[in-house]
């Protein structure tokens, strides 16, 4: 077989070539560098994804805990109790109900596997606690805060805002688990168990009387700082990166799906704990319902940081938007508003007027 490759190489070589190769081989390597093809990236498919996983757990918890801060720059700031969630993904493009697939095996995600949150957010909130975000809190509660606020537990995978692990990032997919939407502990590829420490600023749970099929809280931080420090993590984890707005009100939303992604009505989150005494094990603690998530009350809220898919204007699930993801909530202190603040009527109460 030797003999006839070599003769078919010797008949098909030209004079032509030939000389050229005799006369300058660097010639003849340029003109093949020259002629190499270009190499085209490839545009994603235009395939549907899947909505984040972010089902309700009703009868088992995290046992970890974590906190959700809010963001707002003015005291004065109106805070609506009940506000639909906004940042979630689109019911209309994506169902709660379809299961996770192995989807993101065919649509590579936008977000690289090299993100890590020292590189995307070097330099962490320098402030944690704002004196007068706390100016209604008791001695005894305000260490507690401190202690909350610089939270960081390796061993739980459960650390304060303030104290996330800088080589955090997007999780991987194995046989058992498809973590890659989920901000994890890349020695372990578990998701991050985030605390946020706020003021409630809104709540969403239900729509016409029954549980909706999204919830959300939103907070306001215990300082400016960090609420632009989560607001600068939502944006660079995000693809394409969001603007970051430095004029914010420093607001924090956490954001679940209540649908059962097997089908069927939505259930109310009830993953709500009473932590006004101590902080204990989910199992320890006594549960509570919504009516106690008053507007301007002290929490806790525990999330995960989670990514979900958008389309592009061409159709495409191209976009990719990072977001927290509701895990508990923790009440840290009751609301304390001023009764005149807290009053249904509107206008301004002119003492002594008589016209």
């Amino acid at each position: 077989m030797a003999p006839k490759q070599e003769a078919s190489q010797t008949k098909d070589a030209s004079p032509a070539k030939r000389m050229r190769s005799a006369t300058s081989n660097q010639h003849a390597t340029a003109s093949v560098s020259t002629n190499q093809p270009k190499v085209v990236s490839e545009h994603q498919p235009c395939h549907g994804d899947l909505t984040p996983s972010s089902t309700p757990s009703t009868n088992t918890l995290p046992s970890t805990h974590s906190l959700v801060t809010a963001r707002a720059s003015s005291p004065n700031l109106e805070l609506g109790l009940q506000s639909p969630p906004r940042d979630i993904q689109p019911i209309n493009e994506a169902a709660p109900t379809q299961q996770a697939s192995s989807s993101s095996s065919y649509h590579p995600n936008p977000t690289t596997a090299a993100t890590t949150i020292g590189a995307v957010v070097p330099t962490p909130a320098s402030c944690v606690i704002d004196p007068k975000r706390t100016s209604n809190c008791p001695e005894p509660l305000m260490r507690h805060l401190q202690t909350l606020s610089t939270y960081s537990n390796v061993d739980a995978n459960t650390f304060a805002l303030r104290h996330l692990l800088a080589n955090a990032s997007w999780g991987m997919t194995t046989a058992f688990d498809d973590h890659s939407k989920l901000l994890c502990n890349p020695k372990t590829n578990e998701p991050i168990n985030i605390w946020i420490l706020g003021h409630i600023s809104s709540t969403w749970f239900i729509k016409n009387g029954e549980p909706d099929n999204q919830c959300s809280v939103t907070i306001l931080p215990l300082s400016s700082d960090l609420g632009q420090y989560a607001n600068q993590l939502i944006s660079a984890l995000s693809t394409p990166a969001l603007p970051v707005n430095v004029f914010d009100t420093g607001l924090i939303r956490t954001i679940r799906w209540q649908s059962p992604k097997s089908g069927g009505a939505p259930i109310l989150f009830n993953s709500i704990y009473d932590m006004q005494v101590i902080l204990r094990s989910k199992s320890l603690m006594q549960k509570l319902d919504i009516s106690y998530l008053e507007k301007w009350a002290l929490i806790l809220v525990e999330t995960h940081l989670q990514q979900y898919r958008q389309k592009d204007d061409n159709g495409c699930w191209t976009i990719s938007r990072a977001q927290f993801k509701l895990q508990a909530i923790y009440l840290l202190q009751e609301s304390c508003v001023p009764e005149a603040q807290k009053s249904n009527k509107t206008g301004v109460e002119i003492a002594g007027l008589e016209i």
